[in-house]
């Protein structure tokens, strides 16, 4: 008779413990939900930029090449074409070195869900 307490005290606990490990897992869900939704955001806004500045790029570029090459004489031309094409991939090449420093700089896409589980981890896991 006296284990039927101590079983319905256990189940209680047993209860009340798994209510709580639920709310935590909904609410790392929930952060995880929201670093999702602003990892996306970040991204569509990036590539966006990255389009219209590639476009404008482009074609600033090009209409800087032709009025270079219109105001050279005719027998510069081919050498005003090649230097205009080296300037070019020079600095499409310093653009995607900027490029990925930039990428590499930034935290990971979860990194605050990241560490939220592994202060989870170390609370669980350390005996009190």
């Amino acid at each position: 008779m006296d284990r039927l307490p101590l079983f319905s005290g256990l189940t209680g606990t047993a209860g009340k413990f798994a209510g709580i490990a639920s709310q935590i897992l909904q609410d790392r869900l929930e952060l995880l939900a929201l670093e999702l939704r602003e990892t996306k955001i970040r991204f569509i806004q990036a590539v966006l930029l990255v389009c219209i500045a590639v476009v404008f790029s482009l074609l600033g570029l090009l209409l800087l090449v032709l009025a270079v090459l219109y105001v050279l004489p005719p027998e510069w031309r081919i050498y005003g074409l090649a230097v205009a094409a080296m300037a070019s991939m020079v600095a499409g090449a310093a653009a995607f070195i900027v490029l990925c420093r930039r990428l590499a700089r930034k935290p990971l896409a979860f990194d605050q869900s990241l560490a939220e589980l592994k202060k989870d981890t170390t609370c669980f896991s350390t005996k009190n």
